[in-house]
């Protein structure tokens, strides 16, 4: 029996996959539910596998149904359509998206299809009917007795209509009526400034405006670790006071960094008495860490770190080895908390910093304070640096023995689901047709991989820089997506799926076949993705989306979509969806 309930838990907290998981395999049981058909759409759609999505709306009849859900989620797709599209597309979606959302609105009433019918009209080209259905969406009573994220989103609505009649003065009044209805409701605040960033767009529009209204700022970290000297520059309460009035300055309410001894625990302890959210990115596994990097300097530094990291809002880890001698798994660490607070911030329509507390010396090595803020200098994003008046700090050790470098590679993993039903006579037409075509993209690529591996309908490619596995992967989806596998004589369910990753990996060779092997434990979270991706679909590990994120976010965008199962043993870990940009 197909559990809504569950369902939607699991849609509110974001587990998208997991969700879909459970409302697919109550329409492949052949379950009589709405209910069930509507949710794996719905979550199709919020994956990102936004074609898919729609092929499923049809499929499983919900374009039939006469249902509140089932015709504002068709309004929805067709509008997620017509704003990813361009000329004559875009227009054409954003006159068939008008259509339902009027539907919706005359059909079960309510402020929602009427406002959304307006901004669609405004999209399509048509300035002053927009403004008229906006007024008319005005005048519409508000609800009786809504709480919560409903009041907001009702007080939400009416601020974007008095937007599209002209009234910006109303719009921010009753915006912020609406966040005083709640607070707290940081995703839906986000949802709402998209949106109105969207308009400002359509409109040429200064979207300045929106600033009062943006959630806290989310912050990225970095710090220089103590020296056996005692280190006073970084240990007394002087930098203290100096940490907490930047945080408080920069109105930061969710940080993200190490828990190193020195800087970095002084920045946490700043952030969690401040009353905002802690998230913790270690290099390596914790026992380790502490050893390394807390335990030398005095066991005061290591009841506050165990303080700092009871309070953490999360804990992640760039890897679960012990610390080998190589600097590169830090420097991965501090890029893995930059890409984090970036995501954050694009989730919450917020902006992202960098905090540092920095001695001006440029240092050794691929990690550092240095390394961080020349990483993050890439982006052109905002950052703030507390100077210290400190000694060069002693290199860190690196023990003998280690063997060769790890390197920062993009691994993509990718297959057919359905390819194992195949009949035989299938299989001919399937390598010349669906491979073929799919190795024809590969060699057209601007980056191609630097190594390739393939099996079956399996394949494994492996890039230098991120974005090129990212424009890879679209380009092998939108490949996949343009085939007609039923004039081919092959089955219409043939779904392409991809995972992606970022991380060091070995590069060895093969002492079987004498050639080039790409190897390590970021190579096995790539390919534990991959199962996890709705048909039609890329996602990538959070590592991966926070690069492009912090560097790509013109070229591509990255959704959450909840985590994978971790199968046979294997965590569960974050993943999200890959799309173009918009």
């Amino acid at each position: 029996m197909f559990d809504r309930a569950r369902v939607a838990a699991l849609i509110g907290r974001g587990e998208i996959l997991a969700a879909y998981d459970i409302a697919h395999a109550a329409v492949v049981a052949g379950e009589d539910s709405g209910a069930a058909a509507y949710a794996a759409a719905l979550c199709l759609a919020r994956a990102g596998a936004l074609d898919f999505a729609r092929s499923e709306y049809v499929r499983l009849g919900l374009d039939r149904l006469d249902e509140h859900d089932a015709v504002a989620l068709g309004a929805r797709l067709l509008k997620d359509v017509a704003l990813r599209a361009r000329g004559a597309r875009r227009l054409a979606f954003a006159r068939a998206s008008i259509r339902q959302y009027t539907k919706l609105h005359r059909r079960f009433g309510g402020i929602y299809g009427a406002v959304n019918a307006a901004t669609m009209t405004r999209v399509s080209g048509d300035a002053e009917t927009a403004a008229s259905l906006a007024k008319a969406a005005l005048a519409i009573p508000p609800a009786q007795d809504l709480v919560g994220e409903a009041a907001y989103y009702d007080a939400a609505s009416r601020a974007e209509a008095f937007f599209l009649v002209g009234d910006l003065d109303a719009a921010c009044r009753t915006l912020s009526r609406a966040v005083a209805l709640a607070p707290k409701a940081y995703a839906a605040h986000a949802a709402t400034l998209r949106q109105l960033e969207m308009l400002c767009r359509e409109t040429g529009s200064d979207p300045s405006w929106l600033s009062p209204f943006r959630p806290p700022v989310c912050a990225h970290f970095t710090g220089h670790i103590l020296d056996m000297s005692g280190d006073s520059a970084l240990s007394g309460w002087a930098l203290r006071k100096r940490v907490d009035e930047l945080v408080s300055a920069q109105r930061v309410g969710f940080g993200y960094g190490g828990l190193a001894a020195g800087a970095d625990i002084i920045f946490a302890e700043a952030l969690l008495d401040a009353g905002a959210e802690l998230h913790v990115v270690l290099p390596v596994e914790r026992q380790s860490f502490v050893a390394v990097s807390v335990a030398p300097f005095g066991e005061t530094w290591v009841r506050r770190f165990e303080r700092c990291l009871a309070q953490a809002t999360s804990l992640r880890f760039a890897s679960t080895d012990p610390y080998l001698g190589d600097e590169q798994v830090f420097a991965y660490s501090s890029q893995f908390a930059m890409g984090c607070a970036v995501l954050r911030a694009q989730t919450l329509a917020t902006e992202a910093i960098q905090l540092a507390v920095w001695d001006g010396h440029v240092g050794a090595g691929p990690a550092g304070v240095h390394a961080d803020l020349s990483y993050w200098g890439r982006s052109g994003r905002r950052r703030v640096a507390l100077r210290v008046d400190r000694p060069p700090p002693i290199a860190r050790r690196t023990e003998e023995g280690v063997g060769p470098r790890r390197v920062m590679k993009a691994m993509l993993f990718a297959d057919i689901q359905g390819f194992g039903a195949l009949r035989d006579d299938q299989i001919p037409v399937f390598v010349d047709a669906v491979m073929g075509r799919l190795a024809t993209t590969i060699e057209g690529l601007a980056a191609p991989p630097v190594h390739l591996e393939t099996w079956g309908d399996g394949l494994f490619l492996v890039f230098d820089e991120p974005v090129d596995a990212a424009v890879a992967a679209l380009a092998l989806l939108e490949t996949h997506q343009a085939l007609d596998m039923r004039s081919l004589g092959l089955p219409r369910g043939l779904g392409l799926r991809i995972g992606g990753h970022y991380g060091p990996v070995h590069l060895r060779t093969n002492p079987m076949t004498k050639s080039l092997a790409v190897l390590g434990a970021h190579v096995v979270v790539a390919a534990r993705i991959e199962p996890d991706a709705a048909p039609g679909s890329v996602c990538v590990s959070e590592a991966l989306a926070g690069a492009l994120a912090t560097f790509h976010a013109d070229k591509v965008s990255c959704g959450y979509v909840g985590r994978t199962q971790g199968r046979k043993g294997f965590p569960a870990t974050p993943i999200f969806s890959l799309t173009r940009a918009i």
